[in-house]
């Protein structure tokens, strides 16, 4: 009698072996196959990456100048200054204020932004007196949400400072 049967308990191990690896091949590697169609954080990062290089690269540079920050321009910036004042008054190339970022950047309102210009990991101040600019604007970013953000290093020049430009991190928040 037993010397007709096959070696069940060795076909099944090795039959449900395989089977168990497929399914967990599957479970595995399914999510990654359906990632593209979701909703993904790759656009936050583009715009993230794209409104700091605008602000950094030609918002907030003087007349004439791509490498420096135009303190005039960043003061009145931050300040809503009317864009149309700024730039007659300063040379100013921004069509919306720190007030009105998302239209500056030209981004969506359902999406949310911040920015801020730090030196040495605190906010700034710019300027003094009543032409004085604390650098940040936007709300805070959600601690719950996943948050993108882009960095620039950049140099503020400052007319009354004897030390000249001073550097300071730009970063654009975006979720």
């Amino acid at each position: 009698m037993s010397d007709d049967r096959a070696q069940t308990v060795l076909d099944f191990v090795v039959g449900m072996s395989v089977f168990l690896v497929a399914v967990g091949f599957t479970f595995a590697f399914v999510p990654s196959l359906l990632e593209p169609y979701a909703v993904g954080e790759g656009a936050t990062v583009i715009v993230a990456e794209r409104g700091a290089a605008r602000l950094a690269e030609s918002s907030l540079v003087g007349a004439g100048s791509t490498a420096t920050l135009s303190h005039a321009c960043t003061v009145a910036f931050f300040n809503g200054t009317d864009p149309a004042t700024a730039a007659d008054t300063f040379g100013c190339d921004w069509t919306a204020n720190a007030d009105d970022l998302h239209a500056e950047l030209g981004v969506d309102e359902v999406r949310g932004l911040n920015l801020t210009v730090t030196r040495n990991g605190t906010v700034e101040s710019i300027g003094s007196g009543a032409a004085s600019a604390h650098m940040r604007a936007g709300p805070a970013p959600p601690r719950g949400e996943s948050v993108s953000a882009a960095s620039r290093i950049v140099a503020i020049d400052d007319p009354n400072d004897p030390e000249g430009a001073q550097t300071y991190r730009l970063t654009l928040r975006v979720w």
